[in-house]
């Protein structure tokens, strides 16, 4: 690897030490809501982290991070109406209410919101309706809502649920596990898990969405308006509808990452359940990271021209923020550690300038979370 293509790599990708947990004893219960009860899930102590399953599934899809993620933090995971152990929705409402009252009852004033499927765009609704209760978003195989999906994904979703119209959850069941998106390749255990769940809680194939409130304008114009760090994992084999909400996310969201994994499909936390964890705790380590206040009078002698490749990146200022850009189409913003150290939210790499005896900004040092370390001459 040359050293510009290991420094846009350390910068956009991140590399970190990631360990595991112990699991820790939790508690159920059901949380009242108007119309209806939802069943919900809490363990653990640490940062907070509430869990959104997608819309084929229920919290069960979590099983396989569940124990070790109870054992560094205070998690909470739901069923949300008609799936799973909650009760159907008979009247209208809103996913984005029912998030604030399990994140309520659960006493997480502010949380990381970990998203699959379509959880994942109620937690971008929610982070728009109340950006100060959101540390960060970890978004699985993201949706945005009011995006419309392709002619190809709902033939393949009424296709697979076929076999509903005469009864025949089994058969359904078996074609959602079979599924080559769902889960990409082999993978017998996950696919039995969407088996067994989807037959043993046919109800989840009826949730009645006529019922379900969105927000108004839709999220996907206002993605602008994102303010929490945010990651963005999708797998090589998902749906291509998939793959483009997860662009416009990494296009819109100001502070936005978007990765995809090799010989995965749609639900990375049963598949490589481990590799996720271990990446979720990379990204709460910087989501949680404390910023600081640095001048805009020393924010300015930052701004330059430094030999990072060619062409050389650029720091620049917006909204007395530091932005690099790199070769002329990539801005990753920074923020401040100290008033010489900078780090980028998604990754954790770290930017540290350099200054003579004069105190006249020399370079730059971009460190790697694994260790490594490279200085760029100011230009």
């Amino acid at each position: 690897m040359t050293r510009y293509a290991w420094i846009v790599a350390t910068l956009l990708l991140g590399v970190a030490a990631w360990g595991q947990g112990k699991a820790a004893a939790g508690k159920q219960d059901y949380l009242t809501l108007a119309g209806a009860r939802l069943y919900y899930e809490e363990c653990g102590t640490g940062p907070n982290l509430v869990l959104l399953h997608d819309g084929l599934l229920h919290s069960v899809a979590w099983d396989d991070m569940w124990p070790a993620l109870c054992g560094k933090y205070h998690v909470v995971r739901y069923d949300r109406r008609g799936y799973g152990r909650s009760e159907v929705a008979t009247a209208p409402f809103s996913p984005v209410d029912d998030l604030l009252l399990v994140m309520g009852r659960a006493r997480m004033e502010r949380a990381i919101l970990v998203g699959s499927s379509s959880g994942t765009a109620i937690a971008l609704d929610f982070a728009i309706a109340h950006p100060e209760r959101v540390e960060g978003l970890f978004l699985i195989g993201p949706v945005v809502h009011g995006m419309r999906s392709s002619d190809y994904f709902l033939q393949r979703g009424n296709v697979a649920s076929a076999p509903l119209a005469n009864g025949d959850v089994k058969a359904a069941a078996e074609n959602w596990s079979k599924d080559p998106f769902q889960v990409s390749g082999e993978r017998p255990e996950a696919r039995k898990k969407i088996f067994d769940t989807l037959v043993a809680n046919p109800q989840n194939f009826r949730v009645p969405g006529q019922f379900e409130l969105r927000p108004s304008p839709p999220t996907v114009t206002r993605l602008a308006e994102v303010q929490a760090p945010t990651l963005a994992i999708v797998g090589d084999g998902d749906i291509a509808d998939v793959h483009a909400f997860a662009g416009a996310v990494q296009a819109a969201v100001p502070i936005a990452r978007r990765e995809v994994w090799k010989g995965d499909g749609h639900l990375i936390q049963m598949e490589k359940p481990a590799d996720l964890t271990a990446r979720l705790d990379a990204f709460v380590a910087v989501a949680e990271r404390k910023i600081v206040t640095v001048s805009p009078a020393i924010l300015r002698e930052y701004v330059g021209t430094y030999a990072l490749g060619n062409p050389p990146a650029k720091i620049e200022l917006e909204k007395d923020r530091l932005v690099l850009e790199i070769g002329g189409d990539v801005d990753v913003p920074l923020f401040a550690a100290s008033e010489s150290l900078f780090f980028v939210r998604t990754t954790g790499t770290e930017l540290e300038f350099e200054r003579n005896a004069a105190g006249k900004v020399t370079a730059v040092f971009i460190h790697n979370p694994d260790g490594g370390r490279v200085r760029c001459p100011r230009t």
